[in-house]
């Protein structure tokens, strides 16, 4: 099945100027969608928006999720702005810091920038979404949620901090509020939905080069190409590894927990999938729900 065209579509992509982000951009541009990249470098974000196919139709949205003022001001114009069809929140904070540190909200750095401070940015941008005739929200979630269980107790503030752990609490609760979230929203009768993805394993040796952004040496460009087709199951590059978050976003008819993936876990093509059990849970979700809104001080979905 082809996938459809989002010609006229206003989508905007956390992240996008490095890494799968930016190759999550490069797919849904190459749609025909309006990307609108929301990074808190400038510089970045016109070398990333130079990079999408014609990107006179793309545009920046400075936005540094660490910062609650910039979060707070980037949603709320987004929120008083025209419609936008498509939120990806995927940008994330993967090396955790070494020791403990206290980020957005209050709560675990890692935890607070890469949800907190989405789910800030989210429910002051809502608005644009439901002005949309159909918007959908892509979490980003990750296979390390199968190996790290959730700590319900502890995933805002650990009592034993672990660099890995905070990471994967950061992914396990992206994944629980996404789903959450859309039974929130087809329960309402939303035109808006809530998909989550994993982009499986990827490596920036197997990624295509997009100077100025990702630029390979010779040597590993050489190596790489020798080693993809060994190491094919296990991991990928950036490019294959946004897939899943295109395809959450493109899917014409999604089931209820539309959950992406690579198709062997790590890689492969973006396939529906199966979360782990905690992350559709509908009493974790509650519980989770509740406590994110009780940091915001606000209904995620505005009343």
């Amino acid at each position: 099945m082809d996938t459809p065209r989002l010609d006229g579509q206003s989508i905007i992509v956390t992240g996008a100027t490095s890494g799968i982000g930016f190759f999550v951009a490069e797919g849904l541009a190459r749609l025909g969608a309006q990307i609108i990249v929301a990074a808190r470098s400038a510089e970045k974000a016109q070398s990333a928006i130079a990079l999408l196919a014609e990107p006179a139709r793309h545009r920046h949205l400075e936005l540094d999720r660490a910062d609650l003022e910039s979060v707070r001001g980037a949603g709320l114009r987004i929120g008083a702005g025209p419609p936008v069809h498509g939120l990806v929140m995927n940008a994330g904070v993967i090396a955790a810091h070494p020791t403990y540190s206290e980020g957005p909200f209050g709560v675990e750095y890692t935890v607070g920038v890469n949800v907190l401070a989405h789910l800030e940015f989210l429910r002051l941008s809502f608005p644009a979404l439901t002005h949309a005739t159909e918007a959908r929200v892509i979490s980003t979630g990750s296979f390390l949620t199968k190996k790290i269980p959730f700590d319900a107790d502890g995933w805002l503030a650990p009592s034993a901090y672990r660099p890995r752990a905070a990471y994967a609490m950061s992914k396990h609760a992206a994944e629980i509020v996404g789903f959450e979230l859309d039974r929130r929203l087809v329960a309402s009768g939303s035109r808006v939905r809530s998909v989550v993805s994993h982009p499986g394993s990827a490596i920036d040796a197997l990624t295509p080069d997009r100077p100025p952004l990702h630029q390979r040496s010779a040597l590993v460009r050489t190596l790489a190409a020798a080693v993809a087709p060994v190491f094919s199951r296990v991991v990928q590059g950036k490019d294959a590894a946004a897939q899943p978050a295109i395809a959450a976003m493109t899917t014409p008819m999604l089931p209820a927990a539309a959950y992406f993936g690579p198709r062997t876990g790590a890689t492969g093509a973006p396939i529906l999938t199966t979360p782990v059990p905690t992350s559709l849970s509908p009493e974790l979700g509650r519980s989770v729900w509740q406590q994110v809104e009780e940091r915001l001080g606000a209904p995620i979905i505005p009343e």
